[in-house]
């Protein structure tokens, strides 16, 4: 599956290339929600869809069998323009960050340890040759909590046998509290588009992002009509009304006074937090880490040292395992750490 995405003319975009776009679309929205300070916008993401095996033939084709030994300077965005149709080649300069997202796919045909080692040693940094985000096993990964804190989530694994991707994401929705959060906005979006037919984008967007930004139960009601009001009919704005009046109530938030951004970015430095612990199990066997240490803790951490760990605890397909890890959340700890720290 190969799609990239618009024409690259800025200096301030950024290359994602992943495998299967809405999973990672929508994590990357979140993140750019939650982390304005990241100055990321959604339409500065330019997205190539290719599989991580696939996309290692083509730098094969391109720099020879022996680029990984010979510490060649990749240039991935030049590789995937050449396999487009319109001839226009793109380059690393073009792009602030290039940043690579896989599934750790131990049941691919084309699985191979030694691959998928040479892509992590070698895309170390998204804002030269790339960074690759290897999740285990999958992307939902990052939601995989059942409760916050959650002390568990230490020792969580799950057995090489579960196969194939759609078992993981119905196990991951089961046990999650993180769900229902996540997938807010876009419920609010569905609503509006699909059972109350507002079709314009950009109505729905503004709507949207006002209604996000309720903290107070007070004015709630208030403001859910001001930001009702020319987006939807006027016969059938209290139903509307209603119906986000109560799933604002379940979500809770704006009993503390928070908004829905302020919200979950509470909720992602959680998140971010406990993969940080979790590799730091993976890697030292320690998951605990002091407070006054977290960042020293979380620049030990070695990606490929990681993926060592996870090949070696999943060779055995009756009895191996996979630790469950998301590391593409690391991205906003990568780009400032302080994003991640209680304030």
């Amino acid at each position: 599956m190969n799609n990239y995405q618009g024409e690259v003319r800025k200096r301030r975009q950024n290359l994602l290339i992943v495998e299967g776009h809405h999973e990672k679309n929508k994590l990357f929205w979140l993140i750019s929600m939650c982390f304005p300070e990241i100055n990321i916008s959604m339409d500065e993401i330019w997205i190539y869809g290719t599989n991580i095996y696939q996309l290692y033939d083509d730098i094969v084709k391109e720099y020879g069998e022996e680029w990984a030994k010979e510490n060649e300077d990749i240039d991935l965005p030049f590789v995937i323009s050449k396999k487009q149709c319109s001839g226009k080649h793109r380059y690393k300069k073009d792009f602030i960050n290039i940043v690579l997202v896989f599934d750790y796919e131990r049941h691919d045909s084309n699985f191979s340890e030694e691959k998928i080692l040479e892509m992590q040693r070698c895309f170390a940094d998204a804002a030269d040759m790339g960074r690759l985000y290897v999740n285990y096993p999958m992307i939902e990964s990052y939601q995989h909590l059942c409760q916050l804190p959650d002390d568990d989530f230490a020792e969580r694994k799950i057995p090489v046998s579960l196969q194939p991707g759609k078992k993981y994401k119905a196990l991951v929705e089961q046990e999650t509290i993180l769900g229902s959060m996540i997938e807010f906005p876009h419920r609010i979006d569905d609503l509006l588009e699909k059972h109350f037919g507002v079709s314009d984008v950009e109505k729905r967007k503004k709507c949207s992002n006002d209604i996000l930004e309720i903290s107070s139960v007070i004015s709630m009601e208030n403001m859910i009509d001001n930001a009702l009001q020319g987006v939807v009919a006027d016969h059938i704005l209290p139903t509307v009304k209603y119906q986000l009046v109560d799933w604002i109530n379940k979500q809770g938030y704006v009993h503390s006074n928070q908004t829905y951004k302020d919200f979950i970015r509470d909720i992602f430095k959680q998140v971010i937090y406990h993969n940080i612990c979790k590799a730091n199990r993976i890697q030292y066997g320690q998951y605990q880490i002091p407070e006054n240490r977290y960042k020293e803790y979380f620049e030990r951490l070695d990606l490929t040292e990681i993926l060592k760990v996870q090949n070696f605890v999943s060779r055995d397909d009756a009895m191996g395992f996979i630790w469950v890890l998301n590391t593409c959340i690391y991205f906003v700890a990568e780009y400032n750490f302080r994003l991640v720290m209680n304030e």
